[in-house]
């Protein structure tokens, strides 16, 4: 039920545009919502979410994200995230994404775990 979060965060990693597209049609679904600290806006659409990874891969080559932990219940899942570049973690974040068939249509991110001020 998770698969498709590894995959879409693989994308984040991957040099090749189009795998990069391949790999995030193969998790998403045909309805995309995605919202983090660092979008300027929600993105709700594949096109726009593709253009924003591209924009990290250029800003960060060689960077990659990788999905530490993951739990899911009755279609929503919970990851940990980590941002890495030179095999060392720049950021560890927290998503919450909605699945419809196994695929993500709404992924929300946060930077850090959430813990108390």
């Amino acid at each position: 039920m998770t698969d498709s979060i590894h995959t879409l965060f693989a994308a984040w990693g991957d040099p090749s545009p189009e795998t990069r597209a391949a790999k995030t049609d193969a998790a998403i679904g045909p309805r995309f919502y995605y919202s983090d600290p660092n979008c300027p806006a929600p993105i709700e659409s594949r096109g726009a979410y593709l253009e924003y990874v591209a924009q990290f891969s250029a800003m960060m080559p060689g960077a990659a994200a990788t999905v530490v932990a993951v739990s899911a219940h009755h279609g929503h899942a919970r990851a940990t995230v980590d941002f890495e570049k030179d095999g060392k973690r720049m950021v560890r974040g927290q998503y919450f994404a909605d699945l419809e068939d196994g695929k993500v249509v709404r992924l929300i991110g946060f930077t850090g775990m959430g813990e108390p001020d």
